[in-house]
């Protein structure tokens, strides 16, 4: 993976990077490099249900809307 380093010196990259205060005036090094492509979920989804076509995981769900309830509340 390329990965690229910026020295920053001042506040010349401030208006496009979010700096925090405290490091506006110091030097700092900043990494620029690809986000690593997840990929989309339908995708793998889609992949998985072919691969295992007699797996049928949400079938004893009745009630979808009460189960996503039910997994929110586990949250709280």
């Amino acid at each position: 993976m390329q990965e690229y380093t910026v020295i920053k010196k001042g506040s010349s990259i401030h208006h496009c990077i979010k700096i925090p205060e405290d490091f506006l005036y110091k030097d700092l090094e900043i990494k620029i490099r690809p986000l690593k492509d997840t990929g989309k979920i339908s995708i793998k989804l889609e992949s998985l249900f072919k691969k295992y076509p007699g797996i049928k995981p949400f079938v004893e769900i009745k009630d979808p809307k009460k189960w996503q309830q039910e997994l929110r509340d586990e949250w709280k």
